[in-house]
């Protein structure tokens, strides 16, 4: 086994986290994508041909694989940067023994449908990883500014603070900075929760109530946040202010990259969920979010008002109007 790097996912993200390995010179990836035709383009044209196009990458540190057991075969870090949705598809190409020894980074928001599981959950009772060999890194981020070179602050959160300082150095660069946490069940339930919250969010712009009500709405999914953490995971010593649960809560919420705002944006224009999906070209994480939310977190006892209504439009055909007065005028 070499010292090359695996990467498992082909999009935005995928291609960002690339971009961030080769700034180190001596660095060689072994890049997983799915479909023959973009692995084609890429060795020919060195650009993703769907995903931050205007990145160059240098295709002879880059060594192109449409199979999995390969990756796992050649690397002993191996990054997720695929959808939640297709966590346990993308893995289940290759046997559970494959990944013996391997160690993983999880760059998914998210849990892993039918399972509920976060990904480190999943990693660790279906692949049988040792949490040992298992880190998190969360924003806030958006893959478009760090393709820019603008300062970007990540958090690797992981059990085994070795490993973490490995992949904090192993992502560090001039415009990355990077620190470690102990706390990756609540970095991964924040991942998870902010994509739900940035849905709500959008619609507060689509159906036109503005930056006076967006404002509110963010500070009270802070709140319930909070919350949530606190009833699920009480850790002292966790600050709810830290970038990676406040500030990747207002990132999600506020920027134009996120896909997930805008699917909240284009719901309360009255634009359909399928037409808003096709609009995007991917279904954004907050959608399988929202009903594993729903099913498993959301309780009596967690209140969780903003997520519900967010579940309700989704899943159970309400609509932008009536779920935010409904907001206004009980939970705000």
């Amino acid at each position: 086994m070499s010292d090359m790097i695996g990467i498992i996912g082909s999009g935005s993200w995928a291609t960002a986290i690339i971009k961030i390995l080769l700034e180190k010179a001596d660095r060689e990836i072994v890049w997983w994508v799915r479909r023959a035709e973009m692995r084609e383009a890429l060795q020919r044209d060195s650009r993703n041909p769907s995903h931050l196009q205007e990145v160059e990458l240098d295709m002879s540190r880059i060594h192109l694989s449409g199979d999995v057991d390969e990756v796992a075969a050649k690397c002993d870090v191996i990054i997720l940067a695929i959808p939640s949705a297709h966590v346990a598809t993308v893995l289940g190409y290759c046997p559970a023994e494959a990944f013996a020894g391997r160690r993983f980074v999880s760059a998914v928001k998210g849990a892993v449908p039918d399972t509920a599981n976060t990904v480190s959950q999943y990693l660790e009772h279906e692949l049988a990883i040792p949490a040992k060999n298992i880190c998190v890194i969360s924003g806030p981020t958006h893959a478009e500014e760090v393709c820019m070179g603008r300062p970007t602050f990540l958090t690797v959160a992981s059990v085994n603070q070795r490993f973490a300082a490995e992949v904090k150095e192993m992502l560090s660069c001039s415009y990355m900075h990077l620190y470690c946490i102990g706390d990756i069940a609540g970095v991964e339930i924040t991942g998870l929760m902010k994509n739900i919250y940035a849905i709500g969010a959008g619609l507060c712009q689509g159906t036109g109530y503005g930056d006076n009500l967006t404002a509110v709405y963010v500070a009270t999914a802070y709140r319930e946040l909070r919350r949530l953490l606190e009833h699920y995971l009480p850790d002292p010593q966790r600050d709810p202010a830290q970038q990676c649960y406040l500030g990747d809560l207002m990132v999600t919420c506020w920027s134009q990259h996120s896909r997930n705002r805008r699917l909240g944006m284009l719901l309360g224009q009255g634009v359909s969920l399928y037409d808003a999906v096709k609009q995007i070209g991917i279904v954004p994480e907050g959608y399988y979010s929202a009903r594993i939310a729903h099913e498993h977190l959301t309780s009596e006892h967690a209140c969780t008002p903003l997520c519900d209504a967010v579940y309700r439009i989704l899943y159970e055909g309400s609509t932008p109007q009536v779920e935010l007065e409904r907001v206004i005028n009980n939970s705000l």
